[in-house]
């Protein structure tokens, strides 16, 4: 496959199954350790999206796609959590919310590699104002993450759909090369 993640022939869709428990938690892990890196640790708070939803002031979307694996993020958050990492003081909070999605698929996308896929990622769109409710289920992986943190709660939903005859499969470090952690400078 051009991006890598395997396919196993006669697959019915098990190792199907075995991969979205993979990318729950892989989305689970890189929000944790997102936030953790500007202050905010967080906790999964199993509370409905509903009642998370209501105390977000903004919300981005960023969308992803692969031969094999495509969907869309999306993160709500409350203002002060905004307010409280934001790097630079008096940066615009929406342009804020648009890195923090950004940064957070960027980070998923760097553990994808280690299981042979590679996504191209659209720029993320911010919404910001009152009420919130979500889209329709439109992809037949969805997922829903509450969190709390010290200054609020967020929320963190990915829709996707892997391709139903692909496993994903860790590679062996020796196979794919070094992959760098997060915060790590490249230069070309």
């Amino acid at each position: 496959m051009g991006d890598g993640s395997r396919v196993r022939p006669g697959s019915s869709g098990v190792g199907s199954t075995e991969s979205t428990a993979l990318i729950d938690g892989l989305v689970l892990d890189v929000t944790r350790d997102l936030f953790k890196s500007y202050g905010a640790p967080l906790e999964l708070d199993g509370s409905p999206a509903q009642k998370t939803l209501e105390s977000a002031n903004f919300i981005t979307v960023i969308g992803f796609s692969s031969r094999t694996f495509n969907g869309s993020l999306l993160v709500a958050l409350p203002k002060l959590v905004l307010e409280r990492t934001i790097p630079a003081a008096g940066a615009s909070l929406v342009d804020w919310c648009g890195e923090l999605a950004n940064q957070l698929l960027g980070r998923l996308s760097n553990r994808l590699v280690e299981y042979e896929v590679s996504i191209n990622m659209t720029l993320p769109v911010v919404i910001s104002g009152g009420r919130f409710a979500l889209p329709a289920k439109t992809r037949p992986i969805t997922r829903y993450f509450s969190f709390v943190s010290d200054w609020g709660r967020l929320f963190v939903r990915l829709e996707a759909e892997l391709s139903p005859d692909v496993e994903l499969v860790r590679l062996d470090r020796t196979e794919g090369g070094r992959v760098l952690d997060e915060g790590k400078l490249l230069l070309f």
